[in-house]
């Protein structure tokens, strides 16, 4: 392991607060965005993990900081015979800014410009000091950083987020600082372009991703209320495209999503209060539980919930780390002293992965270190277990009052015992106890339209955090075969294993019903939910991690250069969309008129120009047209019926594979109209006597 940043290079990027803004109310800006369907340039953008998780009251403790991040490409269209061209920011600027949707669920016209609070409305106080001194609530995320590094950005101005470093430049840290376009709603400017982009790369698991060519805006710190005070886990920002010269190319809507309901009051909370209280009754140790009447506000219950956490940690593990300084520091009391210098609970505000360290925090990609500077409270993770580990492995072997697991098991998606109820339930009971949640229910695509949960692609909690520091305690090391987390991830092609003419399950494989894919990313008898990889299928990423794959590969796999995302949706929010008039389908209608995968190769490419080609996304025909209907499609099923069946089926009999994406209407030579309906599985006969 890397345990030294060897040079540091901040870069001051932005630091002013946006001009115009105060503590009124914020004020939506019209700003003409031009058409996202006409012209000769189409942004394609994503938020690249589906949900960000953010406290909204930092003072006790937090597990991340408010942050979200996006990712985009702007092609210019092909005409002609002419291929479409992805931009590099030598030829355009990309800028983001708040929008709204008057069919939103929340409520029409939902718009989030800032961070900032006002009359009535609490949003964050992550840039505010705390009530128990000068101490900056934010201030906490500094143990992410070498040193005392993080103080030169500090006072963080509002809504500017903490500053990320350039993976091409490490171990140098060239850091940047994205903001909010405050409530005068300025266009904020995209600070980086990745033509590639280093992922962990020192690792077994990293990988350098060639020809990435996205460009990305990291570390908004976006807020899951909005400026009318509502929750919404969900706000939009129009990502726009300019030449270098400002003029417009084009736009899209995307998702921002960010959520507070990562919490831990039902079990942490007073029973007094709220919940169940099972953690702060029913504790192996004493300790003195904080209620809600004495906890600090705003958020007193949330905040009484972590309070009792830092006290029954305290009260368990008893010594910690104050500074380099504190070679042997003095045991807490955490019973008749539970303020006591040597508590975790005075040392308030705490930042988790301090010592439990997480990949996704690990903004300079060294891995778990040890970091000490005089006076100033380091990183210790070579001596704890992971974040996941001590939330997903340890909190599964709790018990309840009656001595079952707190925890359910999900049975398996062909278990007799598994109804749409009982699923329901156990995620309510398992992964929406603590992940945004109940209200938010982050994983909302087409697979969880479909009836896929959390535990069929990531397996139940203990196997969830059996990862690579289970030794770390006990001082043998790590063990880099194990999961690492937000980095050893299920893949596309651990349910999409092959196609229709050769399926590709392997023994042992829990088989959906269509017969094709997989209802369950790992193996009936995997003790470790280890996922499934068909690296030779269609459907295979071509990189470790569905959010960074889709480079140009010279295999059917890539589509020049475009990232799956953006055709395809942000992880857990796949497009469609299950949620009625959900903001995540907007932007797949504006690129292509209807929510769903992007199949409209009119969207990128000039209508008819593709011809009688097996050359699209996964080996696709064009789609959306009459051209391949009608410009002898049947000579390439003379020449390669199979290269039919992978869709149609083997006896082209139509299957998932072959469903039209909306209602299609089009006429066929020497066969007249044909009308298709929405979900209608394509099959030979339907235009002609079927010849497979």
């Amino acid at each position: 392991m890397n345990k030294k940043i060897l040079l540091l290079i901040f870069t001051l990027v932005g630091l002013s607060a946006c001009g115009g803004e105060n503590e009124g109310g914020a004020t939506e800006v019209i700003i003409d965005r031009g058409n996202t369907d006409k012209g000769n340039f189409r942004v394609l953008a994503a938020n690249d993990l589906g949900m960000h998780c953010a406290d909204r009251d930092y003072q006790i403790m937090s597990i991340l900081p408010p942050f979200n991040n996006v990712h985009a490409q702007i092609i210019k269209k092909g005409t002609g015979n002419t291929l479409p061209k992805i931009l590099s920011d030598q030829e355009a600027d990309v800028f983001y800014f708040a929008t709204s949707s008057i069919n939103d669920p929340v409520g029409a016209n939902s718009i989030n410009t800032s961070s900032r609070n006002k009359s009535g409305i609490f949003k964050s106080n992550f840039w505010q000091k705390t009530n128990a001194g000068n101490t900056l609530a934010g201030s906490a995320y500094g143990t992410l950083y070498p040193g005392k590094v993080f103080g030169s950005f500090e006072p963080l101005p509002q809504d500017m987020g903490i500053p990320v470093p350039d993976p091409v430049t490490l171990p140098q840290l060239l850091a940047a600082q994205q903001t909010l376009p405050g409530s005068a709603n300025k266009p904020q400017k995209f600070k980086r372009f990745d033509a590639t982009f280093p992922f962990f790369v020192k690792f077994p698991f990293g990988s350098t991703i060639q020809n990435a060519n996205w460009f990305a805006a990291d570390g908004i710190p976006m807020s899951p209320i909005d400026d009318k005070g509502r929750e919404n886990a969900y706000p939009l920002m129009t990502i726009m495209a300019k030449d270098k010269a400002g003029k417009k190319l084009g736009h899209i809507d995307v998702v921002l999503p960010t959520a507070s309901e990562a919490d831990c009051q039902n079990c942490h909370a007073d029973p007094n209060d709220a919940g169940n209280g099972l953690a702060s009754t029913f504790a192996s140790v004493d300790f003195n539980v904080m209620s809600m009447a004495n906890a600090p506000g705003p958020e007193k219950l949330n905040n009484a919930a972590k309070i009792n956490i830092l006290r029954l940690h305290d009260a368990k593990h008893g010594q910690h780390y104050v500074s380099s300084a504190d070679a042997s520091p003095a045991k807490c009391d955490a019973v008749n002293n539970p303020t006591g210098p040597n508590c975790l609970a005075s040392q308030t505000p705490v930042q988790c992965s301090q010592c439990h360290y997480s990949p996704a925090l690990d903004l300079a990609q060294v891995g778990p270190v040890d970091e000490t500077d005089q006076g100033i409270k380091g990183r210790q993770q070579t001596k704890h277990i992971s974040m996941s580990r001590a939330m997903h492995f340890t909190h599964a072997s709790y018990k309840n009052v009656d001595g079952q697991a707190l925890f359910p098991n999900m049975p398996n998606p062909k278990s007799s015992q598994r109804t749409a109820m009982l699923a329901k339930k156990i995620l309510g009971e398992t992964c929406y106890q603590c992940h945004p949640g109940k209200k938010t229910q982050c994983l909302r695509g087409a697979m969880f339209k479909g009836g896929v949960v959390c535990q069929d692609c990531h397996g139940g909690m203990q196997q969830v955090g059996n990862d690579f520091t289970g030794g770390l305690p006990s001082g043998k090391g790590f063990d880099l075969a194990k999961r690492v987390p937000w980095a050893s991830e299920p893949k596309c092609q651990s349910c999409h294993t092959g196609d229709a003419l050769d399926t590709n399950h392997p023994a042992n494989a829990i088989v959906a019903k269509d017969g094709i894919r997989l209802a369950q990313a790992y193996l009936a008898n995997s003790v470790n939910a280890t996922p499934i990889t068909s690296p030779t299928s269609r459907f295979a990423e071509n990189e470790s991690l569905f959010r960074l794959s889709g480079n140009k590969d010279g295999s059917d796999k890539g589509h020049g250069g475009v990232m799956c995302e953006g055709c395809h949706g942000s992880t857990h929010a796949i497009w469609p969309s299950a949620v009625v008039n959900s903001n995540d389908n907007i932007a797949a209608k504006q690129i292509q008129g209807h929510a769903g995968t992007v199949t409209e190769c009119v969207s990128c490419h000039k209508s008819g120009s593709l011809g009688n080609t097996l050359g699209g996304p996964h080996g696709m025909h064009p789609v959306g047209g009459t051209r391949f209907a009608n410009g002898g499609h049947e000579h390439l099923a003379e020449r390669n019926p199979n290269a039919c069946r992978t869709c149609h089926g083997k006896n082209g009999q139509g299957t998932v594979l072959s469903k039209v994406s909306k209602d299609r209407s089009f006429s066929v030579e020497d066969v007249g109209r044909i009308n298709l309906k929405k979900g209608q599985q394509v099959s030979c006969s339907i235009c002609h006597r079927n010849p497979l």
